[in-house]
C-alpha cells in the first residue's frame, strides 16, 4: 500500500507543478488583480496540494515524523508572505508572490532530503528574505529621493567588492564572501541591486552618451574587480544587466552590438587568464576523458538529470550526494533526478512567467525610472536562471552560480527577494499612475458635462425669448 502511495503521489506532483505553471500564464492575458484573483485562488490550492504530496513521500520514506512539523513552519512562512502582501500591499502583483512561494518550497523540499541542518537554515533565510522584501517594497515605494543616488550606488558597490577582495574567503578559488559577526554572506549578491539602482537613476532623465559612457564605466570598474577576485559568473551578470538596460533606455541596436563584442573579447581574456576557467571550459567541451578530475561535477550532474526520467525517482531514490556542492550550483540537477523532468520543466516555466510578468509590468509604468528597475531585476533574474540550469545541463561551461529562490544559500535568497521587493513597489506606483489616471479622466468627463449643461441651458433660453 505504502509503495502505490508513494509512487501515485510522485505523478501526482509533477502534474499539480505543471497546472500550477501553465495557470500563470494564463494570468499573463489579464491586466487587473481582480481578473487574476481565481486563478491566485487555485494555484494556492495547488501549492497546498504539492506540499502535502511531497511531505508525505518524505515522511513515508524515513519515518521521521518530527519532519511535518517542519512542513508547518515552512506553511506558516509562505502563507505570512502570501497573506501579508495582499493586506500590507493590496495593489502589488500576487503572481509573482506566489512563484516565489513555488520556488522557495521546492528550495525547502528538496533541501530537507540532502541535508536537514542547512533546510532549516534555508527556512530561517526565508522568514528573512520575506521581511526584507516588504521592508524593500514599503521604502522604495515611499521615498522617491532614491532615483536621485546614483554616485551612493557606485561607491557602495565599489566598497563591498573591494572589501571582498581584501578580506573575502577563497571558495573553489575564488574570493566571494566575508563573515562578519560569525555571518557568511557574498556582497556580490547585493551589487547586483545596486548596479540597477544606479543605472536606472543615472539613466531615467536622460539617456546620451555621456549617460551611457557613464553606466557601462561604472560597470568594467565592478567587472575588473569581480575578475581579480575570480568571480567570473557575477561579472557576467553584471555586465549583462548593464547592455540590457542601456539598450532599454536608448533602444539603440548598435550598443548592443558593441555589448556583444566586449563580452566575446572578455570570455577571450577570461580564459586566457584564469586556470579554472580554462578547465570548466575543457571540462564542458569533453567531461568524459577528465571523468575523475575537473569533468567530475558535470559529469555526476549529467548521470542525475538523465537517471531521473519525465517523473523522478522519488524522494530519496536518488543519489544527489554525489554532486559536489550539489545544494548550491547543482540543485537543478537534484531535482531532475528525484522530481523529475517534467517538474523541472514546470521550475522553469515558473521563473519564465516571473520575467514575462515583470517585463509586462514595465512596460505599462510610465515612470522612467521604476520602468529601468524592472528592466534590470527582470534581465538579472531571467540571466542567472540561464546560467545555472545552463551549466548544470552542459549547455555552457559552469558559472557556479545559484539558481534564485531555490538554492541554498542566504545572501542569494535576500538579494532576489529584495529585488521581488523593488519590483512590487514598482507595481505599487504604476497603480498610482492608473488611479491618477481615472481621477483626471473623471474631472474631465465631469468637466465636459458641466459644459454640455451649460450650453443646454443656453439653448433653452434662446429657445425661450424666441417663442
Amino acid at each position: 500500500m505504502t509503495l502505490y502511495i508513494l509512487e501515485i503521489s510522485k505523478y501526482l506532483v509533477a502534474g499539480l507543478s505543471i497546472l500550477f505553471a501553465t495557470l500563470g500564464f494564463v494570468a499573463l492575458n489579464y491586466r487587473s488583480e481582480k481578473k487574476r484573483s481565481p486563478i491566485y485562488v487555485l494555484q494556492t490550492i495547488i501549492l497546498a496540494l504539492i506540499e502535502i504530496l511531497g511531505f508525505l513521500q518524505i515522511v513515508m520514506r524515513t519515518g521521521v515524523i518530527s519532519h511535518f512539523f517542519y512542513a508547518v513552519f515552512m506553511t506558516i512562512v509562505l502563507l505570512a508572505m502570501m497573506l501579508l502582501t495582499k493586506a500590507i500591499f493590496p495593489d502589488a502583483n500576487r503572481l509573482i508572490i506566489n512563484h516565489m512561494a513555488f520556488l522557495m518550497m521546492t528550495s525547502m523540499i528538496i533541501l530537507l532530503r540532502i541535508d536537514e541542518k542547512k533546510a532549516i537554515r534555508q527556512l530561517i533565510f526565508s522568514a528573512i528574505a520575506i521581511a526584507l522584501m516588504m521592508a524593500a517594497c514599503e521604502i522604495v515605494y515611499r521615498f522617491p529621493v532614491l532615483m536621485d543616488l546614483k554616485w551612493v550606488y557606485s561607491l557602495l558597490g565599489v566598497f563591498f567588492l573591494s572589501v571582498v577582495l581584501i578580506v573575502g574567503k577563497a571558495t573553489n578559488g575564488s574570493y566571494l564572501s566575508i563573515t562578519v559577526a560569525h555571518v557568511t554572506f557574498q556582497p556580490s549578491e547585493f551589487v547586483k541591486i545596486l548596479l540597477i539602482f544606479f543605472i536606472a537613476s543615472t539613466m531615467y532623465q536622460s539617456n546620451g552618451l555621456t549617460e551611457t559612457t557613464l553606466s557601462f564605466a561604472i560597470t568594467m570598474i565592478y567587472i575588473a574587480i569581480l575578475m581579480i577576485s575570480k568571480d567570473l559568473g557575477t561579472s557576467a551578470i553584471l555586465f549583462v544587466i548593464c547592455l540590457c538596460m542601456v539598450f532599454l533606455s536608448t533602444r539603440k541596436p548598435s550598443y548592443l552590438l558593441t555589448g556583444f563584442m566586449l563580452a566575446v573579447i572578455g570570455s577571450v581574456i577570461g580564459y586566457v587568464m584564469f586556470a579554472h576557467v580554462r578547465l570548466r571550459v575543457h571540462a564542458w567541451l569533453d567531461p568524459w576523458s577528465k571523468i575523475d578530475s575537473s569533468g567530475y561535477q558535470i559529469a555526476q550532474s549529467l548521470f542525475a538529470i538523465s537517471s531521473g526520467g519525465l517523473w523522478g525517482l522519488g524522494l530519496y531514490h536518488g543519489n544527489p550526494k554525489t554532486i559536489p556542492y550539489v545544494e548550491d550550483d547543482f540543485i537543478f540537477s537534484a531535482i531532475c533526478q528525484e522530481l523529475g523532468m517534467i517538474y523541472a520543466i514546470a521550475l522553469i516555466l515558473v521563473m519564465l512567467g516571473m520575467f514575462l510578468m515583470i517585463l509586462l509590468e514595465a512596460s505599462r509604468l510610465r515612470d522612467n525610472f521604476s520602468k529601468l528597475l524592472c528592466g534590470g531585476i527582470a534581465v538579472s533574474f531571467i540571466f542567472q536562471t540561464f546560467l545555472t540550469v545552463g551549466g548544470g545541463t552542459k549547455f555552457i561551461p559552469l558559472t557556479g552560480v545559484t539558481l534564485p529562490l531555490v538554492s541554498y544559500g542566504g545572501s542569494s535568497l535576500v538579494s532576489t527577494s529584495l529585488m521581488m521587493g523593488v519590483f512590487e513597489a514598482a507595481c505599487l506606483i504604476r497603480a498610482d499612475e492608473f488611479y491618477e489616471a481615472m481621477e483626471k479622466f473623471e474631472k474631465r468627463q465631469l468637466k465636459k458635462q458641466r459644459q454640455n449643461q451649460q450650453l443646454r441651458n443656453k439653448q433653452r433660453q434662446e429657445d425661450y425669448y424666441v417663442e
